[in-house]
């Protein structure tokens, strides 16, 4: 960081001086990354082994299942960032989406798991949804790495939010598209 940034205070082009400031935002989002780690799935890991506590067969193959495409996701991040391409970053973007999406069918599984009366499932719950949660929030950092080169390009709206036009009795109204 601090070559970089010392890089920025020199004469640098438009270009390069873009280029330090994606590699800088990269190197934290992936030290936010370790932080969630080393702070947070360790200690869970840790009440999990103190406690004796076991997932249920379902959840935990779902906890690796979602691993895994985070894991996926860390390697198709790792190539938007060294490549720039345009429609990796498109793919990873996209994949945010899925994950979130992801994330909440396996929330309803294991409260489904939960109202069927799974020991496993009531006694490990706690973990399971902190789990899932820390991996989203993993992979939320990682996808950020489609961002700049997408913005580059033009192709990202100034703001998430999508204003839709409802007639409501011949008017206009705006509403915004929280999804």
């Amino acid at each position: 960081k601090l070559y970089l940034t010392k890089l920025n205070n020199e004469e640098l082009d438009t270009q390069e001086s873009a280029r330090s400031v994606e590699i800088l935002n990269f190197t934290t989002n992936l030290e936010h990354i370790g932080d969630i780690i080393d702070k947070n799935l360790m200690e869970l890991a840790s009440k999990k082994i103190k406690n004796h506590t076991a997932f249920s067969s379902d959840g935990m193959a779902e906890l690796e299942s979602f691993h895994a495409r985070i894991v996926a996701n860390l390697d198709l991040a790792m190539n938007v960032f060294a490549s720039g391409d345009i429609e990796l970053a498109r793919q990873l973007l996209r994949q945010k989406t899925q994950v979130r999406e992801l994330e909440r069918r396996y929330i309803e599984n294991h409260y489904e798991r939960i109202s069927a009366r799974r020991p496993e499932s009531i006694t490990s719950s706690s973990l399971h949804l902190d789990v899932l949660r820390d991996l989203k929030r993993i992979n939320s950092h990682l996808t950020s790495a489609a961002y700049s080169i997408l913005e580059r390009a033009g192709e990202l709206s100034e703001s998430r939010l999508v204003e839709h036009i409802k007639i409501t009795k011949g008017q206009s109204v705006a509403s915004p598209d929280l999804s």
